[in-house]
């Protein structure tokens, strides 16, 4: 029988017993992430299952089931859905296992690995063509709701209007940025290597029509992992490249303003961690999360370095009160 610590994990228990066919499994802590929800492992009649615990009225799950169906059909492999109950925040979910590209890429196969996740948001590009119809913009207002809360954390003292003028050129230029599918999140801890060695891909219930580098901003200036600038170039390059090859022509510019697109999407990505990482330490006290930022420090003083187009901001950041 299912045993139980807290009240959602018992509610959880009651629903697995009464209402789903995984009566007797057994119940164990997976992970947790940066938001409400949590995972457990599941393992009835010797198969492991992932149950996703999202409380309603503050993960819902729709999006989860609704993005997740769409990218599936496009043969992206994103976890199988056995049992629901949306309006408890309830999923019993097919298992990746434990080998998060955050390991992974620590083995001599590295490269391939990278290439493998590349190549999965070239796909997204590919294939969920409608993103525009079927998901919210990532627009100047999103921009703004995000960079804001770096400023609530970070920046407490600026004025609203003082923050907005040195982040409205970064906003613009960005929103100038030809979009497409964006995960929003895809990073070595959403992405698995699956017993296939396929790639599995989670968390992206927060998907949004967005610029078409952030992604990949996402996964090669990852707030987890240190990969040299020399290889992020190169590798953004050959993404250039490969959207090229398959006739997606937005990504016909010039180099240098095809790294600008990466550079100014993962500033704002990296503006917006900082603030949530300090949001975790101070208001929710997750404070392991603080150990990333000097990294992330590093991230945003090579972009703003290298593009005068950012001064204002640049001295914005330096008045940063950020705890290290």
């Amino acid at each position: 029988m299912i045993s139980v610590v807290d009240n959602r994990k018992a509610l959880l228990a009651d629903w697995l017993q009464e209402k789903t066919p995984f009566q007797g499994g057994s119940l164990s802590i997976a992970s947790a992430d940066a938001s409400f929800r949590r995972y457990f492992r599941l393992v009835h009649q010797g198969q492991s299952y992932i149950v996703m615990d999202a409380p309603p009225d503050l993960e819902p799950s729709l999006p989860f089931v609704q993005i997740g169906q769409w990218m599936k059909q496009s043969a992206i492999q994103v976890p199988e859905i056995f049992a629901q109950d949306l309006e408890l925040g309830f999923l019993v979910l097919s298992d990746f296992g434990d080998l998060h590209y955050q390991d992974a890429i620590k083995g001599p196969n590295r490269e391939s690995l990278y290439q493998s996740a590349i190549a999965e948001i070239i796909k997204f590009q590919n294939a969920l063509t409608d993103s525009e119809e079927k998901l919210p913009l990532f627009d100047q207002a999103w921009q703004k709701k995000e960079l804001d809360i770096f400023r609530e954390w970070c920046l407490p003292g600026v004025p609203d209007s003082e923050y907005l003028h040195c982040t409205q050129t970064l906003i613009e230029q960005i929103d100038r940025i030809p979009k497409a599918f964006m995960h929003r999140d895809f990073h070595c801890r959403n992405l698995l290597l699956c017993p296939n060695e396929q790639v599995g891909i989670i968390d992206f219930q927060g998907a949004m029509h967005g610029p078409v580098t952030y992604d990949l901003v996402s996964l090669l200036r990852d707030c987890y992992v240190d990969n040299d600038e020399n290889w992020i170039k190169q590798t953004t390059l050959q993404f250039q490249d490969s959207l090229l090859s398959s006739n997606l022509e937005y990504a016909r510019v010039e180099t240098d303003e095809f790294i600008r697109w990466l550079d100014f999407t993962g500033l704002q990505r990296h503006l917006k961690c900082i603030g949530i990482f300090h949001r975790l330490h101070i208001r929710d006290h997750k404070p392991d999360y603080m150990k990333e930022v000097p990294r992330v420090i590093k991230y945003i003083n090579t972009v703003l370095d290298r593009n005068p187009l950012l001064q204002d901001l640049k001295e914005l950041f330096n008045r940063a009160k950020i705890l290290t």
